[in-house]
């Protein structure tokens, strides 16, 4: 048998399961181990999160004075980011899609456009719109689960 030891900078070495040659690996972290470490290493960091104005999803704010940053925008993309970050303790800050399309694969490039390619180029680190989950998307980034289905 041998033991499968995690290197972490909380604990240092930290055993986290099992594995022989009868049952393979077996990981013994629980659920709330897991979750516990995903939140810490959340903790204070900045993300760069692409959207495109689509209504409802992410709009400008109507205001009689200039709004800068991440107060410009609202909407319900908007706000299930700013709810998620509140309950994982990280920041972002919203940067719109330059070319102002969702993501489609060129064959004839081999390349990206829209909020795709700014997640595969790492201009930004998540994406939060109404994007529909293709194929094609799919095997390019990874989705989460949907907020909305048609």
């Amino acid at each position: 048998m041998l033991d499968i030891i995690e290197l972490n900078n909380k604990d240092g070495l930290k055993k986290i399961g099992t594995w022989n040659s009868t049952e393979g690996v077996n990981f013994t972290r629980t659920f709330v181990d897991v979750y516990t470490q995903i939140v810490e290493s959340l903790q204070n960091k900045t993300f760069i999160v692409t959207t495109i104005l689509s209504a409802p999803y992410c709009m400008l704010k109507d205001s009689s004075e200039k709004l800068q940053g991440n107060a410009q925008y609202e909407g319900y993309s908007i706000d299930l980011i700013h709810e998620i970050s509140k309950i994982l303790g990280f920041n972002y800050t919203f940067r719109l899609v330059p070319d102002k399309k969702y993501g489609s694969y060129n064959k004839e490039t081999k390349e990206w456009d829209g909020m795709i390619k700014e997640l595969l180029d790492q201009k930004a680190d998540l994406a939060i719109a109404d994007l529909t989950i293709t194929y094609d998307r799919e095997q390019a980034v990874d989705f989460t689960m949907p907020f909305m289905n048609l």
